[in-house]
């Protein structure tokens, strides 16, 4: 998977980059990221991203076509790719997976009816080419978001990830980044860690997952239930569903 960031605050994503999973996933060429910063897109001398609001509101506002842009210059990226390697074959006589040009997907973490959830995040983790735009500010000119709307209706999801405020939409889009690539088989070694799991869309989202215990067998005056040092593997599963439900 390719995951594409557009932020004027590129230097926040420099430690979740290279820290655990994530780290190890992009060693193995599993995820792949790159971040663009519309400053880089801006005409004038001072690469201003952001100016007052009409109306008299308080705060700065980021300006639409900056971001514009540089959403547009990872999609036309995207395009070039496909069209020139597509017909190429690997040493191994297998043809590249083609990055289809429809492959992708415009991610805008904003306040939204929308809610991101774990089904959301399996649909997601599917798509080869993420593209997460990050707001500031008082966020960006409505502008942007009507253009994507149009030019790019079917690829265009604004998503919240709940009723509250962050002082940065790079906060969320980390959030959203984890829950989706943590799916992608041989980000994490150990399959069932995500199979079975909270929210499970197998159970239709209404589970939790059950109570979980490691050594010691005591803490304080809390024990860990006599069944699970059992190895009776039936009566644990039965266990471990019946504590799921109840959460």
């Amino acid at each position: 998977m390719n995951i594409y960031i557009v932020s004027i605050f590129p230097e926040i994503f420099d430690s979740f980059l290279a820290t655990s999973l994530i780290k190890k996933a992009q060693e193995k060429k599993i995820l792949k990221f790159k971040i663009i910063n519309p400053r880089n897109f801006c005409k004038d001398k001072h690469k201003q991203v952001d100016d007052t609001i009409y109306g008299g509101w308080a705060g700065m506002l980021m300006k639409a076509k900056p971001v514009i842009d540089a959403v547009e210059s990872v999609i036309k990226k995207l395009s070039s790719w496909a069209s020139a390697k597509d017909i190429k074959k690997l040493d191994s006589g297998c043809r590249l997976r083609p990055w289809d040009r429809n492959d992708f997907r415009i991610i805008f973490p904003s306040p939204a009816k929308n809610i991101f959830d774990q089904s959301k995040a399996h649909k997601l983790s599917k798509i080869q080419n993420l593209i997460f735009v990050c707001g500031r500010y008082e966020g960006i000119d409505y502008r942007w978001e009507q253009y994507m709307k149009k030019k790019y209706k079917s690829k265009f999801q604004k998503i919240s990830i709940w009723q509250f405020i962050t002082l940065w939409w790079e906060t969320p889009t980390m959030t959203i980044i984890e829950s989706i690539t943590r799916l992608i088989p041989g980000v994490i070694k150990e399959a069932d860690s995500w199979k079975y799991e909270s929210y499970s869309v197998e159970s239709k989202m209404n589970n939790l997952e059950h109570p979980q215990y490691t050594r010691p067998e005591e803490v304080l005056w809390m024990k860990v239930p006599k069944i699970l040092l059992s190895w009776h593997h039936k009566n644990i599963g039965e266990r471990k569903n019946k504590n799921s439900k109840k959460n």
